[in-house]
């Protein structure tokens, strides 16, 4: 087998398999610490975030693959999910036993950020809303998906590293709720570019996503808005809250590095460019937040 192929196979490896995403919420979550304490953060919140990401998007997709069309299950990625099932397996099995281990070792106050994200996650895959045609899950109200994904992860990545290590009271502090909004508004704008590349499919369901609803050029136009409050929110901070320039100036290049990115969504891609793209962009934040805080 030529190199590139080995290659290729282990992109595919690391991006399908969810780990490369799982990676990136990580990062995001140091990220907060960094911009809070001026550090990394624990091991042990990293590596609580890490395993229960991999273990929702590996859970997701294994419960995605049951309703997949045929015309889905020929494209490569979910054409990937079908032939690899004992990796996602595989994964919900460690990351299940990683977490009980580690809940463990988390302080009790901690239970204020798990017991919404759980919720939120039980809710995302299963039927927990009652409605006149039976029972919804909350990803079932299309165009709120993008919400309920958004909230969950900016509440895990803000909250658990700030409550493990002060008390819960602290989540109020102007400095904590900064973060948590402007992490909101980002993971919306990075969520809306997979709605976008998913428009095919869920016109052939019948599935209302804000793209299918509004269309991609308008949905790309949002997201762009929403990057520009997140921009009008860093500026807040740093003229009124005393937000060091240092860090204001590598949010702004975040900021505008995945407004540019944005538009590549509009035109059909390869399925392995967006995690790469769009999930990528909490690495880059935290790669630059980390340069301008350290060198």
């Amino acid at each position: 087998m030529p190199v590139s192929r080995y290659i290729k196979n282990g992109i595919s490896f690391f991006i399908y398999s969810n780990l490369f995403i799982a990676f990136c919420v990580c990062a995001y979550t140091a990220k907060t610490t960094l911009l809070l304490y001026g550090n990394n953060g624990s091991p042990l919140v990293n590596s609580f975030v890490f395993s229960a990401t991999l273990l929702f998007y590996c859970f997701h997709r294994v419960n995605k693959i049951k309703f997949l069309t045929p015309g889905e299950n020929m494209e490569e990625r979910n054409n990937w999910m079908s032939g690899h099932r004992p990796v996602y397996y595989t994964f919900i099995i460690l990351c299940s036993i990683t977490l009980l281990v580690e809940l463990f070792f988390m302080p009790l106050r901690a239970w204020v950020v798990f017991i919404p994200v759980g919720i939120l996650g039980v809710g995302y895959t299963f039927p927990i809303i009652p409605s006149k045609k039976g029972m919804k899950r909350l990803r079932d109200i299309y165009w709120l998906k993008i919400v309920w994904i958004s909230l969950a992860f900016s509440w895990l990545t803000t909250f658990l590293p700030v409550i493990f290590i002060e008390p819960v009271s602290t989540l109020l502090k102007p400095s904590a709720l900064f973060i948590f909004c402007r992490s909101f508004l980002f993971l919306f704008a990075v969520c809306m570019p997979f709605d976008i590349r998913d428009m095919q499919f869920d016109k052939q369901r019948g599935v209302n996503t804000l793209p299918v609803s509004i269309g991609a050029k308008t949905s790309t136009y949002i997201s762009i808005t929403v990057l520009l409050i997140f921009i009008s929110l860093v500026c807040t901070q740093f003229l009124y809250f005393g937000l060091d320039f240092k860090v204001a100036t590598a949010l702004f290049i975040s900021a505008f590095l995945t407004i540019a990115l944005l538009p590549l969504a509009n035109k059909k891609r390869p399925a392995v460019l967006f995690p790469l793209l769009y999930d990528g962009s909490m690495l880059v934040q935290w790669i630059l937040v980390l340069l301008f805080t350290h060198f």
